[in-house]
């Protein structure tokens, strides 16, 4: 039987293939398969998960080439996806055998190790199997000692396993799509910038190097050359639509919106825009002001995805900026309802809800966001601020007190425990705190007037400030 052509795109010899295969199984004839073919009906039903009918091709494929240690690897491969480890090791064992040079029965070995969490074995199997094998082997061995490490959680050795792969094979496209990961968890930016560099000499037209160069210069905060970089990405493949998004982000990240909105414009002639783009549109319009277009933009991107909860958050916010507490607090509610337990959603909802007098929820909300984060500051500030709007500047001054214990900023709750004490006109206490705390952070004063705004038409405090102004 003549071999097939298995890159035929319209996949019609596979199919052609797996039909005889399946009819002489089905006549219960002995079939007759050259062993690529064989490996190719097997590596069809690993891949539709079919592995009880992988391990029969495997099975009457060995009847006919008892001693192929490729098909005794396929076996173990099969045995291996089963789960059956035990079983796999013993036949790559028998593989080996046949044939100690196949690096396929170390790969799988050290695979199944790495699956057992016997890592240190699966080592020594790859590091032996680099000093003994070809050149153009070793990026595949490289890459399975990449997922040894990367199970291991010791992502500085992926990092230099990557490295070596691209010396061997600077376009290595596997190797070069893990490496942004790797950086970013071993925070190797600057180290990975002359490395791509070196890379792009060698293929000025390796646009996976431009992207990981863009990439690292974003992490080491260097926008502009990161935005270069990206643009050297659409240069070269203009149907890189995410980079457009890469862009546009940088330049909101440098305060330029505008620039920005005119990135998500050039993207959206030629490519369908997602909730993402949506999302970063609205952010766009809401920094410069324009609420109810950032509020259209976040809408669109949840109609795209209903469980984006930060376009809900958003929304909410662009009501609040204009006063609109009633539409604020049900844009909160809903991102409260996506996303439990989200500390700034918790403040937000509290927020809101003292605004519109639903004090019970506020309150909820506030004990949430405590639960989350004891020791954060904010959700102390706002509980206490609901008792004190109450009448309750007895609890109001425990909360502060309490959160002042606890977290790790405490200037603003300080401002706040002065301004119950202002608000209870014990004035003597007040002026004296307050003249240690703007000693202290004179900065912060505002933090007065956001607990109480009446404070604002206080006397004392206003010729105390006059004097440290």
């Amino acid at each position: 039987m003549s071999n097939f052509d298995f890159d035929n795109d319209d996949n019609i010899n596979v199919s052609e293939l797996i039909a005889q295969y399946e009819q002489s199984v089905k006549n219960d004839n002995t079939p007759f398969f050259d062993q690529d073919d064989y490996e190719a009906i097997v590596e069809y039903y690993e891949e539709k998960g079919q592995f009880e009918h992988a391990m029969n091709a495997v099975e009457k494929s060995l009847q006919q080439y008892p001693y192929s240690s490729i098909l005794l690897i396929k076996k173990a491969q099969v045995y291996f996806e089963l789960k059956q480890l035990q079983l796999a090791l013993e036949i790559l064992d028998k593989a080996e055998i046949f044939d100690s040079s196949e690096i396929g029965i170390y790969l799988l070995r050290a695979e199944i190790f790495t699956f057992q969490s016997r890592y240190k074995e699966a080592v020594d199997i790859l590091e032996k199997l680099l000093e003994t094998s070809e050149r153009d082997d070793l990026t595949d061995i490289y890459l399975q000692l990449c997922d040894v490490y990367e199970d291991w959680e010791k992502y500085f050795e992926v990092y230099d396993c990557l490295v070596a792969c691209l010396k061997i094979d600077p376009n290595n496209e596997e190797a070069l799509n893990r490496f942004n990961y790797c950086v970013e968890i071993t925070d190797k930016y600057e180290e990975s910038i002359p490395f791509h560099k070196k890379l792009i000499d060698i293929n000025p037209y390796n646009e996976f190097a431009w992207y990981n160069l863009a990439c690292s210069y974003r992490g080491v905060d260097e926008y502009e050359n990161a935005i270069e970089a990206f643009e050297y990405v659409l240069a070269i493949n203009d149907d890189a639509d995410f980079v457009y998004q890469d862009i546009a982000e940088l330049h909101f990240k440098k305060g330029e919106f505008k620039k920005s909105l005119e990135v998500i414009r050039e993207m959206c002639n030629t490519f369908e825009a997602d909730d993402e783009i949506y999302f970063l549109q609205g952010k766009c319009h809401e920094a410069l002001g324009d609420m109810k277009m950032a509020r259209y933009c976040y809408r669109k991107a949840v109609h795209d995805n209903p469980s984006l909860s930060d376009a809900y958050f958003r929304i909410g916010e662009t009501y609040k900026h204009e006063g609109l507490w009633e539409q604020a607090y049900k844009s909160f509610q809903k991102a409260n309802e996506l996303e439990k337990e989200q500390y700034e959603f918790c403040l937000a909802m509290a927020e809101a809800a003292m605004e519109i007098s639903e004090t019970e929820v506020a309150i909820d909300a506030c004990e949430t966001a405590i639960d989350i984060f004891v020791k954060r500051h904010e959700a102390y500030f706002i509980l206490a601020k609901i008792m004190a709007v109450n009448g309750d500047t007895e609890t109001a001054r425990e909360i502060l007190v309490k959160g002042a214990e606890v977290c790790k900023t405490t200037i603003e709750l300080n401002y706040a425990i002065c301004a119950i004490a202002f608000i209870e006109n014990k004035l003597k206490e007040g002026e004296v705190l307050l003249r240690m705390l703007l000693e202290e952070n004179f900065g912060a004063h505002d933090t007065l007037f956001d607990f109480s705004e009446e404070l604002k038409d206080n006397v004392t405090i206003t010729n105390i400030l006059a004097e440290y102004n």
